[in-house]
């Protein structure tokens, strides 16, 4: 079986993201939907837009189990979709991370910076989403 490392981190990461309830992904879908539907030149392409943001919302809803999920598709010959999956599950909770970040910054300077820190480094969904990272980036 190949890929069983990045499986492994799938695995170990994705119940992280479950246990710590992580499925800020779904915020980002929103974030996007709400800036694609002001731009009324887009008007016409609605439908195409929403449907393609509805499967990605599910799938960054999906969280952890999602990661798990795209982890054992790496074992498989289906290794580019395994790492779609995992593109879609942390990669929008990775955006979500960066804003929340910003926010953090823009918010509370640099004692809310700290904060943010110390949550992290405190928390599960961190720890996952770096897992989940460092599989799909060693997934051949």
């Amino acid at each position: 079986m190949k890929n069983q490392t990045p499986f492994a981190l799938c695995f170990i990461g994705g119940l992280f993201l479950i246990l710590a309830g992580y499925n800020h992904g779904v915020g980002t879908i929103f974030l996007i939907y709400g800036v694609v539907h002001s731009i009324s030149a887009l008007a016409s392409y609605y439908f195409i837009i929403d449907s393609i943001l509805f499967i990605l919302g599910l799938i960054a809803w999906a969280g952890g189990y999602a990661v798990i999920i795209g982890g054992y598709l790496l074992t498989t010959s289906h290794v580019r979709l395994g790492k779609f999956v995992i593109a879609i599950a942390a990669g929008f909770g990775l955006i979500s991370f960066i804003l929340t970040i910003l926010w953090f910054f823009l918010v509370g300077g640099w004692v809310g910076l700290l904060f943010l820190t110390w949550l992290i480094l405190n928390s599960l969904w961190a720890l996952g989403l770096v897992l989940t990272i460092i599989a799909r980036s060693r997934a051949k």
